[in-house]
């Protein structure tokens, strides 16, 4: 079964989408601590708690590296020690993200987390700054894996190519992600995955008034290397749903006009309005009819965002903040690359 690995930031936004997902059947988030906002690990650890029990997250200290996870752990555990004490029946089991840059010194606090939650590793090769290098993960994947005490059927591999917002990043991208892909089937990973986002930093220049149609290239850009994959190994999908790889963590000195990211099919339909003087965000109960009075909405029952637009239209009531909408659009993508996947084995 493919897997679906949607990388979100630890905020409250994305986390209220995972809160409300239907199940994590073939769902497999990656959580990157937000290193700029203050409490951002302790803050990521207390929302952890609110996930369903037996919940499996990959967890990304992010800049904040293996101190950043102790911090998350540290939320998470049961007294203030590395503990062999029963986990409590709430408890998630959590997947530490390493890069071979984090450097071997820290390599304990990832071995201890294994220990606890016998989770094994997520290593992720490239970011939003740079593509998967081969040759160098040749070379230091191995040296890193035996620090680590660790072998690839351990391991998620993750190969992150950050950005892809055209058909012509798709094409520069698609041959070094197949040799990447090759390289990775030449060992036996516990899972491969090809991450990658389409979604733009920012939405402040689109039209109010208007719906936007925006394409989910990163799907052709899977459907390009799983295409060309070699038999002995099955691409997971990974995104970064509808969020830029490296959107600014920090809170700018602005406020967001009413707007909704609504993903249908293999596109995203943006939704923007002007905010009232009186009632600044009453506009975005305007979008939510807009939704449900559309002959192709599936229906309330189709996600839980769907549900909470549903209400919005009847209501005019509870969709009142921008952390709020982050939510709504984060739990939509992720249902509609679920059904997709469930449905038609592509995303």
């Amino acid at each position: 079964m493919l897997k679906y690995v949607p990388a979100l930031k630890g905020k409250l936004g994305e986390m209220e989408a995972l809160w409300n997902l239907s199940n994590f059947q073939s769902v497999f988030p990656l959580l990157e601590v937000v290193g700029a906002e203050e409490g951002g690990s302790q803050k990521l650890g207390k929302n952890l708690k609110k996930l369903p029990s037996g919940t499996t997250v990959a967890v990304d200290g992010g800049p904040g590296g293996s101190e950043a996870l102790s911090e998350v752990e540290e939320i998470l555990r049961l007294g203030g020690e590395f503990s062999d004490s029963l986990l409590p029946p709430w408890t998630i089991s959590v997947v530490p993200v390493i890069r071979y840059g984090d450097g071997y010194a820290s390599l304990d606090v990832f071995q201890r987390l294994n220990e606890k939650y016998q989770s094994g590793y997520l290593l992720r090769l490239g970011s939003s700054e740079s593509d998967p290098d081969v040759a160098e993960a040749e070379s230091e994947v191995p040296l890193l894996l035996s620090n680590l005490g660790a072998d690839p059927g351990e391991v998620d591999l993750v190969l992150d190519y950050g950005e892809v917002d055209s058909e012509r990043e798709v094409e520069r991208v698609t041959p070094s992600a197949r040799l990447a892909v090759e390289w990775a089937a030449r060992r036996r990973w516990r899972s491969v995955t090809l991450l990658s986002g389409a979604f733009p930093a920012s939405i402040s220049g689109f039209k109010v008034d208007h719906e936007h149609r925006l394409t989910r290239h990163e799907v052709s850009l899977w459907r390009a290397v799983s295409s060309h994959s070699p038999q002995e190994i099955e691409l997971h999908y990974g995104d970064y749903a509808t969020n830029h790889p490296a959107l600014a963590s920090g809170a700018g000195p602005w406020r967001s006009l009413p707007n909704l990211r609504y993903a249908r099919g293999q596109e995203w339909i943006i939704h923007r309005k002007k905010a009232h003087r009186e009632q600044e965000n009453s506009p975005f109960y305007e979008i939510c009819q807009s939704i449900v009075n559309d002959p192709r909405w599936e229906g309330e029952n189709f996600s839980w965002a769907d549900k909470m637009i549903s209400r919005g239209a009847r209501t005019y009531e509870g969709l009142g903040n921008a952390a709020k909408w982050v939510a709504l659009g984060r739990s939509r993508h992720i249902e509609v690359v679920k059904h997709r996947l469930a449905t038609l084995g592509e995303p």
